[in-house]
C-alpha cells in the first residue's frame, strides 16, 4: 500500500524516515479500524433505518406522577416495572402520602400546575374530588417499544395502537356492583379500583377459649351472648379490664359509620336514599323513627346500664385494644390484617364474615376502597389512563392481589379468592357490599354520624321527653350531612 503523507520533503536521516513510516502506518491502522467498526454496525442493523417522524413523536419521553395512599407501594411498583418493560419512554414516579394530607397537598400542587397525573381517591370522597378530575375517555393511544434480536441483526419495533377503555357495560360485567355506583358520575367513569374492601369481624381465639366460648358467633344474638360472657370488669371500680367487643361508640371505633350503616341495611331501614340523601330520621308509622331501635342496639354496647356493656368513649382506639389483647372482637377491614400481623405477630386470631340479623337474608356490608383517577390538569392523560387500565384490568391486577392479599373488585377472581381462608370472609361479601355516602365532604359527614352516636349515649335531659330528644338527635345529624351533599 502506498502511503501519501504531507510531511516536508528533502534530505532525511534514516531515523527520521523510520518515524515517518511508523506514523503513517498508525494513521492507516486507525482508518481501517474505524471502517471495520462502521461496517459492523451496519451489519448489526444500527443506522440502517431511523424512526419515522410519527415513531419519534410516539416515543417521546413521558413522566407520570402517581400519588397513592394505602395501596402496597412495593407490589404496585413491581407491576409498574412490568408495564414499563414495553414502554421504556414512560417514567412513573410513585409517591405515597398519608390519607389526611392527600387532599390539601393535591389542591396546593394543582394550583401551582405541579399536581400528579394519577391520584388514588377513596370511593366515599370521589364527589369531593370530582372538579379536580377528568373522566375516562372512550379510547387512548398506547405505544410499546420492543427490541427484537435476531441471529445477525437487532431491530427496534415501535407499535402504536388505540386501546378501548372500559365501557359502562364492561364495568358492570367485569366489576362488582359497588364500583359502578361509586365510580360513575354524570354518566361518565372517573376511576377504577385495584382492589375492594369490606368489613369483617376479627376475634381473639385465646380469649374466647379462656372465656368458655367454643365457637365464634354466627349472628348478632349469639354475638350479644358471647360479649356478655367475655367482658371482664374490675370488681372495685367497675372499669372494663377486658372488652368483649369494641363497638358502640364513634370516634374510637374505626369505620363506625359503616358499621352503623350495615345495621340499618340489615334491619331494612333506609339510612340513605339511592342518591345518598340521609333518611334515617324519617318517622315510622307510629310516629317514632325505626332508627331508634337500631341506634339503641348499637350504643347499648357502650351503655353502662346495659348487660351488653363492654366498651366506652374513654377507651383507646379499637384496633389498639385488639392488638394488645384486651378486646375480644374487633370490626375491621382487610387492610387491618397486615397491620395486626406486623404489630402483634404472636396474636392468635381469626376472621369472620360480618354477622347478619337473619342468615337467610341477603348479606349486607359496606364497601370501602380506592379509585385510581386522572387529574384534570394531567398533561399525559393517554399514558395515565393506559397505566390505570393495565393495573386494574389486566393480569397485572391478579399479580398485585396475590402479592398484597387484598380482596378483588373483579368478578373473575372471586371464586379463586374464596378458597383462601384469610380472604374468604371478605370476598364472600364483595358482591353485595355498597357505599352509603355520595356527597362532597365525607370527613364532615362521618363526623356528623359520630357526633350523633355521642349524643345518643347521653341521658335525655327530660326522661319524659326522651323520644323527642332522640328524634332531635337524628334530625340534627341529617341536617349536618345534607350540608355536605
Amino acid at each position: 500500500m502506498k502511503i501519501k503523507n504531507c510531511l516536508p520533503t528533502g534530505d532525511l536521516q534514516k531515523g527520521d524516515k523510520l518515524k515517518i513510516f511508523k506514523l503513517s502506518m498508525y494513521k492507516t491502522s486507525r482508518l481501517l479500524l474505524l471502517t471495520f467498526l462502521f461496517s459492523s454496525l451496519l451489519i448489526a442493523g444500527f443506522g440502517c433505518k431511523g424512526m419515522t417522524t410519527e415513531e419519534v413523536a410516539a416515543t417521546k419521553p413521558v413522566t407520570l406522577e402517581y400519588w397513592t395512599v394505602f395501596d402496597d407501594v412495593d407490589a404496585l411498583r413491581a407491576q409498574i416495572a412490568k408495564y414499563r418493560a414495553d414502554r421504556p419512554q414512560v417514567t412513573v414516579n410513585l409517591r405515597q402520602l398519608r390519607e389526611e394530607e392527600l387532599y390539601p397537598r393535591l389542591i396546593e400542587a394543582l394550583a401551582e400546575d405541579k399536581g400528579p397525573d394519577i391520584v388514588s381517591v377513596q370511593n366515599k370522597n370521589l364527589r369531593g374530588f370530582l372538579s379536580k378530575l377528568q373522566p375516562m375517555p372512550a379510547t387512548a393511544k398506547d405505544t410499546t417499544v420492543q427490541v427484537v434480536k435476531g441471529q445477525v441483526s437487532t431491530q427496534t419495533v415501535v407499535n402504536t395502537k388505540t386501546v378501548n377503555m372500559v365501557t359502562m357495560d364492561k364495568l358492570d360485567k367485569e366489576f362488582v356492583q359497588a364500583i359502578q355506583k361509586d365510580a360513575v358520575a354524570g354518566g361518565k367513569i372517573y376511576g377504577l379500583p385495584l382492589s375492594m374492601d369490606v368489613m369483617a369481624v376479627y376475634y381473639n381465639k385465646d380469649l374466647m377459649d379462656r372465656g368458655g366460648v367454643p365457637e365464634p358467633p354466627k349472628n348478632w344474638e349469639e354475638f350479644q351472648t358471647a360479649v356478655k360472657k367475655l367482658t371482664r370488669y374490675d370488681k372495685q371500680t367497675g372499669k372494663i379490664l377486658q372488652s368483649g367487643a369494641a363497638i358502640g361508640t364513634g370516634n374510637n371505633v374505626p369505620g363506625s359509620d359503616d358499621l352503623l350503616y350495615i345495621l340499618f341495611k340489615q334491619s331494612r331501614v333506609d339510612f340513605v336514599s339511592k342518591t345518598g340523601a340521609p333518611l334515617f330520621n324519617t318517622p315510622g308509622k307510629g310516629g317514632e323513627s325505626p332508627s331508634v331501635n337500631i341506634m339503641n342496639f348499637y350504643t347499648d354496647f357502650a351503655n353502662s346500664t346495659r348487660d351488653t356493656y363492654s366498651w366506652n368513649e374513654t377507651m383507646d382506639n379499637a384496633l389498639d385494644k385488639f392488638v394488645n389483647g384486651s378486646a375480644v372482637f374487633f370490626f375491621g377491614y382487610n387492610y387491618h390484617n397486615p397491620i395486626i400481623k406486623a404489630r402483634a405477630p404472636q396474636l392468635n386470631y381469626g376472621i369472620l364474615p360480618m354477622m347478619q340479623l337473619n342468615a337467610e337474608d341477603t348479606p349486607a356490608n359496606a364497601a370501602t376502597y380506592w379509585l385510581q383517577t386522572v387529574t384534570e390538569k394531567s398533561k399525559n392523560p393517554d399514558s395515565a389512563w393506559n397505566l390505570i387500565d393495565y393495573l386494574t384490568r389486566s393480569s397485572a391486577n391478579k399479580a398485585y392481589l396475590d402479592a398484597t392479599g387484598r380482596p378483588t373488585a373483579l368478578r373473575a377472581y372471586i371464586a379463586e379468592q374464596s378458597e383462601k381462608p384469610e380472604l374468604s370472609p371478605f370476598v364472600s361479601q364483595v358482591l353485595t357490599a355498597d357505599n352509603w355516602y355520595k356527597g362532597n365532604n365525607y370527613d364532615s359527614a362521618k363526623k356528623s354520624v359520630n357526633d350523633m352516636i355521642h349524643e345518643w349515649l347521653q341521658p335525655a335531659p327530660d326522661p319524659e321527653k326522651a323520644g323527642q330528644y332522640r328524634q332531635e338527635i337524628l334530625n340534627r345529624a341529617v341536617q349536618k350531612i345534607n350540608q355536605t351533599m
